[in-house]
């Protein structure tokens, strides 16, 4: 199994310890029970365990005897601490050898990516480590910097996922026709995903997208049947070793005296185009969350467009929504994600949506990385409806 990424993240973590007088990071895991395993570690246990990063360097596991030998051949752990019965004092030697003045702890109220310790567990933890009279911090702080800025490899694989896409996109909208459901429709991707071997990026399984041609909202593919004069909206991802993309792209069904959509829908197209455009230049390394938002959100308003009713972008990479830094708005329910600053390598979705209840609805996504100086699309952009000709 290749661990590079996770090698990647573990140094990157202990650095993020440095910067922030953070001794040791405290990671408890059963049954892969915290989100954070997959991007950090790679490994997890069947039992309960403990992954520990220090400020220095040094990382260390402790585990079950049954759970050491795919961990010892990870190669990512300079020691590996076995118990037979009872993780309790493993746990806290190990931890107590160590001497540190604070532990970060996987507890977060704002965000669910960096909440992986129970309530359950963290009784137990404090009653395992009563000898320790050092403070204990939350991780989130530095564990959503370390979602949030992409390694090489990750852009990487990233921007291959966003690559499969594009393609299935293409190879799937020369199948589309009138009388399709968007259940057919949606089968039609799967078959692609079948030949090329990847699965949906949401779910990772071999499942559809989301074909939505009206009742726009996150729901499965119905027995709707396409029309003549039809928009339909598509939205995809796809996971490529652990990577996703998610896009976006919208379709207009030509009736048969037609030769290009009506001007009302080109309009609105042509909209949030530019709202896209627009924001792409607002994102940079050092601009808040809201405000790249409120770019996009006030050219949609000064071209009669409905208010969009949800972020006009998040954050990728692991996850269809990675969590970390939001291009959304000031709303209660976002919580501190919108006034998060926007940093190199990160990458983001942009998708300022015109959902007016009725058609015209444009939904176009486009994925980006954020560069030293601004940033650059990983996916190439729907330059115009889809044009779909049964």
């Amino acid at each position: 199994m290749d661990y590079s990424v996770n090698r990647e993240k573990m140094e990157q973590a202990s650095e993020a310890l440095r910067k922030r007088n953070i001794e040791l990071w405290l990671i408890l895991t059963s049954e892969g029970s915290d989100p954070c395993l997959p991007l950090v570690t790679g490994v997890r246990t069947v039992g309960p365990g403990a992954f520990l990063i220090a400020a220095g360097g040094e990382r260390i596991a402790v585990c079950s005897s049954i759970d050491a030998q795919d961990i010892e051949e990870s190669g990512l752990f300079h020691r590996v601490v076995k118990y037979k019965l009872s993780l309790d004092e493993a746990l806290r030697d190990t931890v107590l050898a160590l001497k540190p003045k604070t532990i970060a702890l996987n507890y977060s109220a704002d965000e669910h990516l960096c909440d992986g310790l129970t309530l359950g567990r963290y009784r137990w933890l404090m009653k395992t480590m009563e000898g320790f009279e050092g403070e204990y911090v939350s991780s989130e702080p530095f564990l959503t910097e370390l979602r949030s800025i992409k390694t090489p490899e990750e852009i990487r694989r990233t921007k291959k996922a966003v690559d499969l896409t594009l393609e299935i996109y293409d190879a799937v909208f020369a199948k589309l026709r009138v009388g399709l459901t968007e259940k057919q429709a949606g089968e039609l991707f799967l078959d692609e995903m079948r030949e090329r071997g990847v699965l949906n990026g949401l779910d990772r399984t071999l499942s559809m997208p989301m074909v939505l041609k009206e009742n726009i909202s996150h729901r499965q593919p119905s027995d709707r049947v396409i029309e003549y004069g039809d928009l339909v909206i598509f939205d995809y991802s796809v996971d490529y070793e652990g990577y996703v993309s998610d896009i976006a792209r919208t379709a207009y069904f030509l009736r048969p005296d037609e030769d290009d959509a009506p001007e009302a829908f080109r309009f609105a197209f042509r909209a949030a185009y530019d709202a896209i455009s627009a924001a792409r230049e607002a994102l940079k390394p050092g601009a808040i969350g809201h405000e790249v938002d409120g770019v996009a959100r006030r050219l949609l308003l000064d071209r009669g467009m409905p208010e969009i009713s949800h972020a006009t972008g998040h954050q990728i990479g692991r996850q269809t929504h990675d969590g970390g830094t939001l291009l959304g708005p000031r709303w209660e329910r976002y919580g501190r994600a919108p006034y998060g600053t926007v940093s190199a390598n990160m990458i983001f979705t942009l998708e300022p949506t015109i959902l007016p209840g009725r058609m015209p609805y444009i939904l176009l996504e486009e994925n980006l990385v954020v560069t030293e100086s601004g940033s650059e699309y990983l996916s190439e952009r729907q330059e115009s409806l889809a044009l779909i000709r049964s």
